[in-house]
């Protein structure tokens, strides 16, 4: 089933809607500003078990998860010191998922062994207004299977996966390129993947 939004103004009733399922385990795709994601509520294992069904993914790689801001976004990471900070302020918003060490509020499940987060702040109208509604994060991990081609429409999702899906979100077409993976968790950064974000800053 799919769902449109107004991608720059989403309408309040439907991200209500969105809201109302994610809070009973659902499993929702979804586009940010660099591809079409998977996502459910970050604090509801069940949900985050269907994902991992749909979406094996390597259990050493921490799961990442979408904050609406800078406040939310240092929940879930220890303390960070004044660098690291303005690192992050010149990234967030932006297509950049970040590797942190946990705080207490993640989950286990999310983790690897090193305690280690992915954390993004998308620069997307539709991701931020949905997680501030929902006063929590949600899961992001892209649609695309491995060795399979890029699903970058609401339609593709739809015919390919939404037999296992809850809901798919029309709400704007991603840049169709994945997010730049830096870890920011030793002295210096470290990039881990060269994606849509500009690095070095």
């Amino acid at each position: 089933m799919i769902i449109t939004l107004h991608p720059d103004t989403p309408q309040v009733r439907h991200l209500e809607r969105i809201a109302e399922l994610l809070r009973k385990d659902g499993v929702i795709a979804y586009p940010t500003d660099t591809l079409f994601g998977l996502g459910c509520l970050a604090s509801r294992k069940k949900a985050v078990d269907r994902v991992l069904q749909i979406k094996p993914r390597d259990p050493k790689k921490p799961m990442s998860i979408l904050c609406s801001d800078m406040e939310m976004f240092c929940r879930y990471t220890r303390h960070l010191d004044t660098p690291t900070f303005r690192i992050l302020k010149q990234m967030m918003p932006g297509p950049y998922t970040v590797l942190l060490p946990a705080s207490r509020e993640v989950p286990r499940y999310l983790q690897n062994k090193q305690q280690v987060v992915g954390l993004r702040i998308p620069d997307n109208a539709f991701c931020r207004a949905l997680v501030a509604l929902l006063g929590e994060p949600i899961i992001t991990t892209s649609v695309a299977l491995p060795e399979q081609p890029v699903l970058n429409t609401a339609w593709e999702i739809e015919e390919e996966q939404g037999h296992a899906l809850d809901l798919v979100v029309d709400c704007g077409q991603p840049e169709g390129t994945p997010s730049t993976i830096v870890d920011l968790t030793g002295d210096e950064p470290v990039l881990v993947r060269q994606g849509a974000g500009v690095w070095p800053l």
